[in-house]
Formats: C-alpha cells, structure tokens, sequence
C-alpha cells in the first residue's frame, strides 16, 4: 500500500494544479479518488484523470464512477457535459467510503435499510441462542455487533 501512495502522489498533485483555477478539491483514499466543484472544472479534473491515471497506477472505471448533483436543476447541464463520458449521474446520492452523501431521502433510506439488515440479522441470531448459546455469542461479538 506504501507503494502505491507513492505512486499515485504524483498525480494527485499534478491534478491539483491543473484544476486550482476552477477551485476543484480532491480527496484520496487508497485506491479511491473523489472531485468536488464545478461541472467544468470536474469535467477537467475527468479529463485529465482518465488518460494520465494509468500511468501513476491508478485506473478510474467510467462504470463505476458517480457524478452527484447537488442542484437537481443542474442534472441536464451535467448530462451534455458527461455524455460521453459513461458516467453514472445522479442528483438523490450514493455511497462514499461507508458513509452517504446526497439528499435527506436517499440518506434516511440508506439508514433505514441499514438498520433492516441489522434486525434481520439479530432475529436469525436470536433463534440459535437456546441451542448453542457460545456460538451465538461469539457470532454476535465477532460478527453482528462489529458492524
């Protein structure tokens, strides 16, 4: 992982500098990339990142990145921007490194099928406990309450 950081360095600052003056901020996490500001100033951002990427190590995957719109009224302005581009656009919200960002709906939806999943898990957990109590509780310590 050294190695990559190392690598990718490069290119993170090389992109800083050829979007500083449409104000595009970044954000790097291992092997993930994240660009706010302008439609044309991501637009920029993509347009260097997708050709030049691969020669620091990092290869961005047109389907599996997401444009969020934070102005719905925006959506046809990013649409014509991106067309190209194989994009995913929304403006409701994904998920970003384990969290969610995007509209309060999206957010409270993700939350609630979270929370779904957890109470799944807990009902099929509680109907092992009076057979196999130990197991059930390392599975819950290990396992459910982790998450």
């Amino acid at each position: 992982m050294a190695m990559y950081v190392l690598s990718t360095r490069p290119l993170i600052q090389v992109l800083s500098k050829k979007t500083a003056n449409d104000e595009v901020k970044q954000v790097w996490y291992a092997d993930d990339s994240s660009a706010v500001g302008s439609l044309a100033g991501v637009k920029k951002w993509w347009e260097y990142l997708q050709p030049n990427g691969p020669d620091f190590g990092y290869c961005p995957k047109p389907a599996k990145t997401i444009l969020l719109i934070k102005d719905s009224s925006q959506m046809q302005a990013a649409q014509k921007i991106f067309k190209d581009d194989g994009i995913k656009i929304t403006d409701q919200g994904e998920r970003l490194l384990g969290s969610v960002i995007g509209t309060d709906s999206f957010r409270e939806q993700c939350i609630k099928n979270k929370v779904e999943s957890w109470v799944k898990d807990l009902q099929s957990l509680s109907k092992h406990v009076q057979d196999d109590p130990q197991a059930a509780y390392s599975a819950f310590t290990k396992g459910v309450s982790s998450r």
